[in-house]
This record gives C-alpha cells, structure tokens and sequence, in this order.
C-alpha cells in the first residue's frame, strides 16, 4: 500500500501538461482508437501516422497515450499470439486497417512499435489498450474482419445470455481457454514492446458472463487481473524496469461494474491497479457518482479518472431538435440529443463535478477519430476540441471560465435498441447500455397531475449553500397557457414572480411548451446533490398532449460576469 501511495505521488509530481507547463498535473489519458490506421496510406504510411499523432499532441493536453492494440483477439500490431487484422484474407484484402498495417511492415515495423517510439519521444507514457470484450461485430460472420477466428473455431465460448438473444458474440471468461488466449496476447504485448504498461478496458463492451450472473462470477475476473499483474510484474523483471502500468477502464458506477462482473474494490485494495477510468459508454455525462470509487481508490494512492468523450448528449435523435449550438453539433448526427458535441463551457462544468466528488483527473475517450476524414473532423472542430480539452485538465483550468451544467436524458431510447438491432450488455429504457440509471424524462400524466415530480441533478458550484451568478433554466414542452407549475429547489418553493417564461423556441426544434428561467440570484441554497422539483397543476380535462420535461441547464459566471 505504502508503495502505490509513492508511486501515485511521483507520478503526480512528474507529469507536466504538453499543452502548456504553466501548472503541474496528475496522469491525464488520451484514447486513440487507431482512426489513423483506417485512413493511412497503403504505401509509407508511417509519415501519415507520426503527422498525426504530433496533431493529437497540438490540440490536446495529455500525460498518457493509450493506443488501442488488440479488441482483445483481433490486432492492430504484428501479433504472434492473436489474430492480425485483415491477415486471413489475404494480401488483395483493402478494408479498415489492413492496407495501414501490411505498409508499415513493408517499412520495417507496426502500428504498435510506431506510436510507442513516436510518442515516447515527446515524453509521454504509452500504454498498449486492449478492449476486453469488444463486439462491433455482430454475428458469427467469418466475412467480418472484426469477427475472430478464435471465436469462429470456438462458438461455445460465446455468452448464453438469458434474454435469449440471437446475436450475441461476446466470449465468456468461465471458460479457462479464453482467459488463457487472451491472457497470451497481453504477454505478448508486454514483452515484445516498449510500452510503460497496458490499459484493460473493460467498458467495450462489458460483457465478459451472462449478463444476469456479473456478481456470482466476478471472482473469475479477479483471479484473472491478479494473473495480469503478476504477468506485469515479470515483464518488468525482465525489461529491468521497477514496475509496468495497468490501468483499468470500467463501467461509470459500481453497481455497473459488478453487473458487469467487475470487483473493482478488490482490484484496487490488492495493489494491482494504477488508475481507474471511471467511463460512460460514449459520452460524457456530468452525473458520473465518481464519489463511488474515489472513497476506496484515494486511500489506496489510485488515481481516479473520468472519461470525457466529444458529445454531451447521448443515443436520442428524435425531436426536440436540437439547434443553434454552431460548432457544437455534429454534421454526422442529424436531429436530436445525438448530435450535440462539447462545448468548453459544458466541459467546465461537468469536470467541476468530477474533481468536486474526488476525480484525480481526465481520460479524453474517442476524441482521436476527430482528427482526420470523418464528417467531424475539420479545423473549426479540431479548435473546439482544443477549447474543451485545455479548459478541463486541471481544476484550476476548470474554474477559470464560466460553466454551464447540462443534464440531458442519457439514457432515452435505449429500449428500442434492444437485440437484434444492437447487442449492448443492457438496453433498459432509461438507463445507459451499461445499465446504469440515467437522468429521468418527467411526464405529466393524468396520474401525476398535483404532485411534486423530482429531477436530480450534481452541480459542484453553490454546494456549500452560497449564491451564485447566472442562470437556470429547463423546458416544459406542451405545457398550455392555463397550466400551472410550481417549483421548488431541494423542496424551497421558487417565488413565481422570479419565474421568467417564453416559448421553448426555435433552438428546441419549435416544439410547443414553454421555456422557464431563475436567475441563480433568486434560486434557494443549493447543496450538491440536489433536486428540482415540478408540479403541475392543471384545469384541462382531458390532456390531449401530456407535457413532458427532461432536460435542464444551469450557466454559473463568476460576479463580473465572465
């Protein structure tokens, strides 16, 4: 124990941010989820790679380069031990990564060797990701690059999920022969390259036992991430080096994570983990409890991470239409909540919320993609990118701007993405596709009609009960003239008079309802966690239209205004 608290503190004091040494900072991750492999040349593409990875660098602040290696059977390096990319179609086969990966080795080397030298010559720490249990693949389909052949010789080992799905191609780690497979490929790994250490990520796509057995079976995982340390520890005897990182990338609470058959308590007490990556599923999400984990992780000298990925709103693309947010939408993802990208402003605010409920610091997840071809990548992007990733790298960063708490409902729509359409480990309407409770859709039914609807929300700033600046406000779509709302924050009523209303407004796609706004002078105390209560009270009868509200925001200034 009193090693990792020595070796978290020397971590800390040794990293500096890239982006710019005015401050020291604890290990912040970047992701890179080899975008540039699928867009590199098939001829030299080493150039290529190394252009991009000094962008990466440019626009974002990082002490740690992830670099994903193996999803965990198919890999991007040369692997002896798992299965190349492309490889068993032979050499006239041109899609995703093959092209990238058969030119590099005409150059001598692989993607992995690459970025590992290129990165570490700049300073940075390098960590070989490995994706757990990854199934973009969606079938048993020997024509799909990203099926292995591991799992197409092996279909038992496929999960037998309760719900009976079709299309399940997760591999179940009951089975001694996957463990020993992919516990081979991280070996591998970790001796044939350079890289300070390996970061498991356990959230792609987090289904490692059927899905109603994580907590029964989650000894097995333990026992395994024991064998990884201990792989580790061997690998660093042999490279001579003191000690080889593992970090962990797991579900975003830690109910999620036992759903998941993760025992991250034990992982953490028994000294084999470096860092955890507390992680939403794609998004970033300023409600993530990281409190939950901080409260074993900082006694044990652990550092915390939060992931942030480029959008703010999560899988919704029906109405309300979401409009007038520039730069911050997604010329991707036409429509609603999906195409709402970061603001600096809204990354302020919910990495107030992490470093407040004890966050170490920030993983940047999926950002990479963003930096070549793709529909979202361009300058005016890449500069937006830069703004939110600099501005939330240090509490000091975070507070140095005004910040605008967004909760939007994550979890909406997830029950019509249910199997086969897709295959997330849970697709609970409400909840994320790793099962946890998301921000609620208040619905005024008749039922509901003259009671208090509570909506939750994390806000770091004003938790001590102090005023703040700024404003507060929400949407009540097809609430009519002769409806009546009252308001309470943490159960103190809000004076009506200090209630501004307008029509939701074009932003919000011109659906009926109303617009309400406080100025955060006239709101109640607010204490952290707190709720925002709605009642309707209303004379019509019947209510053609039932009223809903799901989506609140708050913009805290500093008193001048900035």
């Amino acid at each position: 124990m009193r090693f990792s608290i020595l070796l978290a503190a020397m971590i800390c004091w040794c990293f500096t941010n890239r982006a710019g040494a005015d401050e020291p900072g604890c290990r912040t991750v970047f992701n890179d989820d080899a975008q540039v492999l699928g867009e590199a040349p098939a001829e030299k593409p080493s150039s290529f790679i190394r252009a991009w990875l000094d962008r990466e660098a440019q626009l974002v602040p990082f002490t740690t380069f992830v670099f994903l290696a193996a999803t965990p059977d198919i890999c991007t390096y040369d692997t002896r031990a798992g299965e190349i990319y492309g490889e068993r179609f032979g050499k006239d086969f041109q899609k995703g990564w093959a092209p990238a990966i058969r030119g590099l080795r005409a150059e001598g080397t692989d993607a992995l060797e690459l970025v590992t030298s290129h990165m570490k010559s700049k300073g940075f720490e390098v960590l070989a990701e490995v994706r757990m249990s990854d199934t973009h693949h969606r079938s048993l389909d020997p024509d799909d690059p990203l099926c292995p052949r591991f799992a197409l010789e092996h279909p038992e080992y496929v999960i037998k999920q309760p719900d009976r799905r079709t299309n399940e191609t997760a591999l179940d780690y009951s089975h001694p022969n996957v463990r020993a497979h992919r516990l081979a490929i991280l070996q591998e790994i970790a001796h044939r390259y350079e890289v300070d250490g390996l970061e498991l990520n356990f959230v792609r796509w987090a289904k490692h036992f059927p899905r109603d057995q994580g907590r029964e079976k989650a000894g097995i995982l333990t026992d395994y991430l024991g064998e990884v340390r201990g792989m580790l520890e061997e690998a660093a005897r042999r490279r001579g080096v003191e000690r080889l990182t593992l970090g962990v990338r797991v579900p975003e609470s830690v109910e999620t994570c036992w759903l998941a058959g993760i025992d991250i308590e034990t992982w953490v007490r028994k000294g084999w983990i470096d860092y955890v990556v507390v992680s939403t599923w794609n998004n970033t999400d300023p409600q993530v409890p990281v409190d939950e984990f901080a409260r074993f992780t900082r006694p044990a000298g652990v550092q915390t991470l939060v992931a942030m990925g480029n959008m703010i709103g999560a899988i919704w693309s029906g109405p309300p239409a979401i409009r007038g947010r520039g730069a911050a939408m997604s010329a991707k993802h036409q429509g609603g909540y999906q195409a709402m990208l970061i603001t600096e402003e809204e990354a302020r605010a919910a990495a107030a919320n992490y470093y407040a409920w004890g966050a170490d610091g920030i993983s940047f997840w999926n950002v990479g993609i963003h930096f070549g071809s793709e529909t979202t990548s361009d300058p005016l992007q890449w500069q937006r990118i830069k703004s939110w990733t600099n501005a939330v790298w240090s509490p000091k960063r975070v507070l140095g701007g005004p910040r605008r708490y967004h909760y939007l409902p994550m979890g909406k729509g997830m029950g019509s993405r249910h199997p086969p359409l897709r295959s997330y480990p849970w697709y609970d309407e409400g909840r994320s596709p790793l099962g946890h409770p998301n921000s609620p859709v208040l619905r005024f039914t008749a039922e509901t009609i003259g009671r208090r609807q509570p909506f939750p929300f994390r806000m770091a700033d004003g938790r001590d009960g102090k005023k703040l600046h700024g404003r507060l406000r929400f949407w009540v779509y097809h609430l009519a003239d002769q409806d009546r709302l009252r308001v309470d924050i943490n159960g103190q009523p809000v004076d009506p008079a200090h209630i501004e209303s307008a029509p939701a407004g074009e932003y919000r796609g011109g659906l009926p309802g109303r617009r309400l706004e406080i100025d955060l002078a006239r709101c109640p105390p607010f204490r952290g966690d707190n709720v925002l209560g709605l009642t309707l009270e209303t004379d019509r009868k019947p209510i053609e239209q039932e009223p809903w509200m799901e989506e609140l925001e708050i913009l805290v200034r500093a008193p001048d205004g900035k």
